[in-house]
């Protein structure tokens, strides 16, 4: 048997999502993993081979440190525990703890322990966990996958003229306007494409007069979005997960930069940001603080018929 390793992801679904690559290139290595992650444990079934666990209480940091040969951590200023781990681990056996920085800048080199996972910001996560398998860990069989296994009944795509519409995320920022998304929708109905909306929950309400679905856990989601033919989003989770499972997906971003890095990038996509030619100087930041009315619905439109002509 293998190394036993402990992988600790940021807790958001895109996350956890991208982060699986590197425990399973670790399971395709022989190693013994586990995953540590408070969103995607509910969707297991989707990767047996790679087992997740919620966040163990700080109460417990002594039991996991003696509990795995390595551990990799993706870092995070607001946790307690990732903290407390990364203190620790670091003070105890420093070569055995790999702390991994998840953010665009070309700052993160200075990162104190940027050595540990030599992450290129204007690369996607997915293939920074590959190349961390590959150019640290030195590990023979490579691989960009998830690990993602559909369960037996469904069919790939199966309506390919199904577009689901994530209009929502984690953060008001990363919204596009509802209006806007709005008249895209109408758009692709008019072009013979069954649109349908999938708002977060707390965003229900705003949502309740157009067509909408909703899913009672992840892995109703995974199977409705596994038959779906493309999936139209802000910068979120479910447009990784739909990635992850080969369906096209055409993102929105307010920043060139942010989507380096964490645009969806299993399968193709296309990812609409404001022109850089819009000025972003420091003090001003015309295109952070404006981006959704630079990007407009007709530069959606023609993404998406970008994304639909490679079929």
């Amino acid at each position: 048997m293998g190394p036993r390793a402990a992988i600790f992801c940021h807790n958001g679904l895109g996350d956890g999502i991208v982060t699986l690559v590197l425990p399973n290139n670790l399971h395709l290595n022989g190693w013994k993993v586990q995953v540590y992650q408070n969103t995607i444990g509910s969707m297991q079934n989707w990767f047996p081979h790679l087992p997740v666990l919620p966040y163990p209480p700080l109460e417990e940091l002594s039991h996991i440190l003696h509990s795995y040969d390595y551990f990799f951590v993706v870092q995070n200023d607001t946790d307690p525990f990732v903290l407390k781990l990364i203190e620790e681990g670091k003070r105890r056996f420093p070569e055995r703890l790999k702390v991994i920085y998840l953010y665009p800048s070309k700052h993160i080199v200075n990162e104190r322990y940027y050595a540990d996972c030599l992450t290129d910001p204007t690369l996607p996560v997915a293939e920074n966990m590959r190349l961390l398998s590959e150019k640290v860990l030195h590990l023979p069989k490579l691989t960009k996958s998830c690990g993602l296994i559909p369960p037996e009944g469904l069919t790939h795509r199966k309506f390919p003229k199904r577009v689901v519409i994530h209009p929502t995320s984690g953060r008001e920022t990363r919204n596009w306007p509802k209006e806007k998304f709005v008249k895209l929708a109408l758009h692709l109905e008019s072009q013979g494409y069954e649109p349908l909306f999938i708002p977060g929950e707390r965003h229900l309400d705003d949502w309740k007069e157009l067509p909408t679905r909703t899913f009672p856990t992840l892995d109703a989601l995974a199977r409705f979005l596994y038959e779906s033919g493309y999936l139209i989003g802000n910068d979120s989770g479910p447009a990784h997960l739909a990635s992850s499972l080969g369906v096209p997906t055409l993102t929105i971003c307010r920043r060139k930069a942010l989507a380096n890095l964490w645009a969806p990038s299993f399968c193709r996509g296309v990812v609409v940001t404001p022109s850089s030619w819009i000025p972003n100087i420091r003090g001003l930041r015309l295109r952070d603080r404006y981006w959704k009315k630079f990007i407009t619905v007709e530069m959606a439109k023609r993404a998406f018929a970008r994304l639909a002509s490679f079929g």
